[in-house]
């Protein structure tokens, strides 16, 4: 099978959504299928060639910036040298099914597959609109953030439903339903997301220490665990936060800490490689996830595979994976109070913490191994392939 990929980020350290793309892609290679690529060069991201995997690299050159998207004129850029180099290689090879990752690559794929008469499938992670009324007004907050983005953004996430595409492929079957909730036709095909393979980092945890991981942005509601931070200092003045990422609210967490005065239990680290997350995951009591809109919450599962458990706001889809007391706790966004209450349980009862993570462990084994997702990514694209009108 000949598969063409649309993705503007295509990495395995930048974000779930984008690791998601490039395991599917080395899965896809791994068994002989080839796959087309398309996608902007991330400054300072590596790109190491893969047997069976072609990159096409298309203007503009991106810089990540903790979670922001990119600018109204590299999407136009983006869509307009992706349709280009699509058709080219549509032309030349044979391409079975193109897959593209939402937004920009979207379009791009609607038109190649009006084009080309290919079938195409695109991933929707997350539908923000539904993440609250003022969800879009909160995200032009943030510094460095588009303000045409901010505008234009809704009323994309609107016309991305109606683009031409054959089935939708999402992570969760919380945001199956706010598709179906958004106005969501054709069928949607529900892949639970996976990690790669790896080995738990035998390290005993700080029992003090807590972990956060991912970008620092204003929906990911970390001020409710920073609090937390600051309620618990009182009981534990050893307590820890290690923040792990970057984004456009690191100023406003910052300056957050510093109103607490609790610099000396707040650690902002930044980005750092793949292996030093790991391990300060596992240094780690558990981690604490307290996002107010997720498509799915991909660290959970690296919290699992060094058997920590994980504090999640009590919303779907993080309460859907995180059973209470069982692999970890199902907290109310809101409540610092609450969030104070289990770091310092976790804190007081080590074992309990153990066996959370050894249950997280074992769900990550029997639920989300990639083997899973791969062969059910494998049975969509047969699917869609032989559709008769192609």
């Amino acid at each position: 099978m000949n598969v063409l990929l649309l993705s503007q980020f295509f990495s395995t350290t930048r974000g779930g959504g984008e690791y998601i793309f490039s395991l599917v892609a080395r899965n896809l290679a791994r068994d002989g299928h080839r796959v087309f690529v398309i996608t902007n060069r991330i400054s300072g991201e590596s790109y190491p060639e893969e047997k069976n995997i072609r990159m096409i690299f298309v203007e503009p050159t991106l810089e990540y910036k903790g979670g922001l998207p990119p600018g109204f004129s590299d999407n136009i850029r983006y869509f307009i040298n992706a349709t280009r180099a699509g058709l080219q290689i549509i032309k030349k090879e044979k391409v079975d099914v193109i897959h593209s990752n939402n937004f920009a690559p979207a379009l791009a794929g609607s038109v190649l597959s009006v084009l080309a008469s290919r079938p195409h499938i695109t991933t929707v992670h997350d539908i923000f609109s539904l993440c609250g009324k003022n969800y879009w007004k909160e995200w032009g907050r943030q510094s460095d953030v588009s303000r045409l983005n901010v505008w234009l953004a809704p009323f994309f996430e609107k016309i991305m439903l109606k683009l031409k595409h054959d089935c939708i492929h999402t992570v969760s079957e919380a945001t199956r339903d706010d598709l179906i909730k958004f106005g969501a036709r054709k069928p949607i095909h529900v892949i639970p997301n996976a990690i790669e393979e790896g080995h738990t980092i035998d390290v005993a945890p700080n029992q003090r220490q807590f972990a956060y991981v991912g970008r620092l942005v204003f929906y990911k509601n970390l001020e409710v665990a920073i609090r937390a931070v600051g309620i618990a200092s009182k009981a534990e003045p050893g307590i820890r936060l290690v923040i792990i990422g970057g984004g456009p609210h690191r100023g406003t967490l910052e300056d957050l800490v510093r109103t607490l005065c609790i610099e000396k239990n707040v650690e902002f680290r930044g980005y750092v490689t793949p292996e030093e997350k790991a391990r300060t995951i596992a240094e780690s009591a558990a981690l604490v996830f307290p996002s107010l809109c997720e498509g799915f919450g991909l660290v959970i599962l690296e919290a699992f595979l060094q058997k920590r458990p994980v504090l999640v706001s009590d919303i779907r889809p993080m309460s859907d994976i995180i059973a209470h007391e069982k692999n970890g706790f199902v907290v109310d966004p809101h409540d610092e109070n609450k969030w104070a209450d289990s770091m310092l349980e976790l804190i007081r009862d080590p074992q309990e913490a153990s066996r959370m993570g050894q249950n997280g462990n074992q769900l990550l084994k029997a639920n989300y191994g990639q083997e899973s997702m791969y062969q059910k990514i494998i049975e969509m694209y047969e699917g869609i392939s032989m559709k008769k009108d192609y």
